[in-house]
């Protein structure tokens, strides 16, 4: 089937567009043709439609050609294809235009219909060709980008396996050397200070081999996700009880308000978001503050936050807490260590669930991070009256005695 060619030819003369439109029709193109009687309608068109080939007089009453020829070739007036027509004979203008983006440059004297059909077929074939290059370049540049992703994140995955993750094994190796020549000395309060340092350095590579492979793998896996209907609440509570004890240690109330809330979601991900975004919040929040998981809906939409009252972030540690390569790692306010990994990772998955991951926050202040995702209100908010059921299942569930000042609290 023979494509049609879109022409829109810009000339202020009636005669000469007279002229152009009955060798169109004696040329054998199967054309559409548009038509403007000064610059300004042209340029409208231009701006409205992709043509294959633009037929630009070169003398318009409201317009210098050259400017047109300009804006025509350019992204605003739509990277239009440009031919020329004059009624000159001059071979200064001709250069000119060319060197100015025309394609080509015809006499009206020279306009025959095989003429017109010769350069408007070169004019679109050129077209064709540019926009295939384009597509070809915009590809190649997309590959490269994804390329340079990949090295960056071996990179990336390097320096956290030749730093971060040997520290602690460094630790380790050392305080166990310690604990072996201090067994000999009987001195219990020494060993029980080595036995502290040995469980720390071995949470902290566990730690961060759990956040590196579950990194690695997300990065690796593309299948889609299936999101099915979660119960906010239950993974929120589950998030709590696990943060118990660090939140514990660190005088620090743990809060939960989101009642009878289900979204739509992948659980396990979902409470991976959770607990690592709880767990970011207890390294950075002060003794004695506060951390709040909390859920509002918008509509058919729920909107989670995790708020701390803790030591927060300036403007410019904000805009680089995403970027892979601005990757650091900044002790707690207990010392607490980490590789900078778990927030990287709470992003990775908060956009595989089709949501996004933001944050506010103020130095001194405290931080909030916050995602959207689908949602409902199955059952009303529950009442205040089962606090100490929670703290039970958290004893219980965790081994340890009651938390004297992390509470889970619904309101």
């Amino acid at each position: 089937m023979t494509s049609v060619t879109r022409i829109l030819l810009i000339d202020d003369d009636k005669v000469d567009r007279t002229m152009v439109r009955r060798a169109l029709e004696k040329s054998g193109l199967a054309y559409d043709l548009v038509e403007a009687a000064d610059g300004a309608h042209g340029l409208r068109y231009a701006q409205e439609q992709a043509f294959d080939c633009v037929l630009l007089d070169y003398r318009l009453p409201d317009v210098d050609a050259f400017e047109l020829l300009t804006v025509l070739l350019s992204p605003e007036g739509g990277g239009q294809a440009v031919l020329m027509l004059t009624g000159e004979a001059d071979q200064e203008i001709a250069i000119s235009l060319m060197r100015a983006g025309a394609l080509d440059y015809l006499t009206k004297v020279e306009v025959t219909p095989s003429s017109l059909a010769r350069a408007i077929r070169y004019a679109k074939a050129r077209r064709e060709f540019l926009a295939e290059l384009n597509t070809a370049r915009r590809e190649a540049e997309e590959k490269s980008l994804a390329l340079d992703i990949l090295n960056r994140q071996k990179t990336f995955l390097f320096s956290i396996i030749g730093h971060d993750l040997r520290n602690p094994f460094q630790v380790l190796l050392g305080t166990t050397t310690i604990l072996r020549q201090a067994v000999s000395t009987g001195n219990i309060a020494s060993l029980k200070h080595l036995a502290q340092g040995i469980e720390e350095a071995a949470d902290q590579a566990y730690t961060l081999m759990e956040s590196l492979f579950a990194w690695a793998s997300l990065q690796m896996d593309t299948m889609a996700i299936s999101l099915v209907d979660v119960d906010l609440e239950e993974v929120a509570h589950e998030t709590v009880r696990n943060a118990a004890k660090a939140a514990t240690e660190k005088s620090i109330i743990l809060f939960v308000s989101c009642s009878g809330i289900q979204v739509r979601a992948h659980r396990d991900m979902l409470a991976a978001v959770l607990r690592n975004l709880v767990s970011n919040a207890v390294k950075f929040t002060l003794p004695g503050g506060m951390i709040t998981i909390s859920a509002y809906r918008r509509s058919d939409l729920v909107e989670i936050e995790v708020i701390d009252t803790g030591v927060g972030m300036p403007p410019n540690k904000i805009s680089d807490l995403f970027k892979l390569d601005q990757r650091t790692s900044t002790n707690g306010t207990a010392g607490e260590r980490g590789s900078g990994l778990g927030l990287l990772l709470c992003r990775d998955l908060v956009e595989r669930l089709g949501a996004e991951l933001s944050v506010s926050s103020a130095v001194n202040q405290g931080t909030t991070f916050r995602f959207t995702l689908g949602g409902i209100l199955v059952r009303p908010e529950s009442p205040v009256g089962n606090i100490e059921n929670l703290q039970g299942e958290a004893t219980a569930e965790r081994g340890h005695a009651r938390p004297k000042v992390a509470k889970y609290l619904d309101f």
